[in-house]
């Protein structure tokens, strides 16, 4: 009878320690708030983040139902301003048969649509054999065919050309066994004109390249994904995306996993990565620089171990980041969002200030 009545508080411990995905918003002792979203299937992963202006909302797209699997779809999940809670994520876009991957979310400010890429090949088959597909809110529109090259990929943030009148969407090849990965862009002068493609040159095994304009300025850096488990890359461009450098390291080490950077609003880059080489995908950090990507002062580890068992070290990857105009009632204005042992999509609200002072 004691071993039974030991065993059961035992499970109700245990019990009691699932960590709830209702997608709400709680305050941690560390200053910064989480939440855990409300996915439409298991296993989700490779998140990102957007704002809708004026209005303040935040958007997060993410692939729900297994990567490369049949039936694989995007869902997106809304937080209102003031809100305390995410909705719980809906699927917005799916193909029977077929795995949609890499959302990548685009809010245009002045028709107020919002915008959403993802890549679609069918399930079981490798990533050479996809295609990137486009759909737009508000009522979220039938998915058309973007770009009909196979293996092109995106994963990071459109930015506007310096003019504001056209985009630059960072993208890279994907190929058989990976033997040809490397990284270009895709740029139009105007939301009607045609997109261009400008491949990256010698930046082979080089891929997923984040964005970042440079002093209001012509002048663009990219920062890539290693493929060999070593460093964080960067290159540039002085004339807008039209032609760039030789991909140079950086100090930062890389996993062969994702990574996002962003320009704060006090001119720091701030970047989202996992600190280590080899293939875990733990810790996740952020950190802050303040000349342009060349030195990295400050980091700040987000994610070690599940929140719930200290022991177990999991994976918390694929990070997407941006700054609002809006702060919370903690304070706090940085977001973001990154995959929590692919068993959910995990948010992360803090401030500049955080970061410095978790050195």
């Amino acid at each position: 009878m004691l071993l039974t009545t030991l065993l059961l508080s035992i499970y109700l411990a245990e019990l009691s320690a699932i960590i709830p995905y209702d997608g709400i918003i709680h305050r941690s002792t560390d200053g910064s708030s989480y939440a855990f979203l409300s996915p439409p299937k298991s296993s989700n992963h490779a998140s990102f983040i957007e704002q809708m202006t004026p209005s303040g909302t935040l958007a997060v797209a993410w692939f729900s139902g297994g990567e490369q699997q049949p039936n694989c779809s995007i869902a997106v999940s809304l937080l209102e301003l003031g809100s305390q809670q995410f909705t719980p994520g809906v699927i917005v876009s799916e193909r029977v048969n077929y795995s949609n991957q890499n959302p990548v979310l685009f809010w245009d400010s002045e028709t107020q649509i919002l915008h959403l890429y993802h890549t679609q090949q069918l399930g079981h088959l490798k990533e050479q054999y996809a295609e990137m597909w486009h759909l737009y809110s508000a009522t979220w529109s039938t998915p058309e065919i973007f770009y009909s090259t196979s293996g092109a990929w995106d994963r990071n943030r459109i930015i506007h050309t310096y003019d504001k009148g056209g985009l630059i969407f960072p993208c890279y090849n994907s190929s058989l066994n990976h033997i040809d990965d490397y990284s270009y862009i895709l740029r139009t002068p105007s939301l009607t004109s045609k997109w261009t493609r400008i491949d990256i040159k010698r930046s082979d095994n080089l891929i997923q390249p984040t964005l970042i304009r440079l002093n209001n300025s012509l002048q663009l850096r990219a920062f890539f994904r290693d493929k060999r488990y070593q460093w964080i890359y960067y290159a540039d461009s002085n004339d807008d995306g039209l032609t760039w450098t030789i991909p140079k390291p950086t100090s930062l080490p890389n996993n062969d996993a994702a990574v996002q950077a962003y320009t704060l609003k006090s001119g720091a880059i701030i970047m989202a990565f996992n600190n280590l080489n080899g293939t875990a995908r733990s810790p996740l950090t952020v950190t802050l620089s303040y000349d342009n990507g060349i030195t990295w002062p400050y980091h700040r580890d987000v994610q070690i171990h599940d929140d719930d068992n200290v022991t177990y070290i999991g994976e918390y990857s694929y990070p997407s980041i941006l700054q609002t105009s809006w702060s919370g009632p903690d304070d706090n204005d940085i977001h973001l969002v990154y995959s929590y042992d692919r068993q959910t999509i995990k948010y992360r609200r803090f401030n500049e200030n955080w970061v410095k002072h978790g050195q």
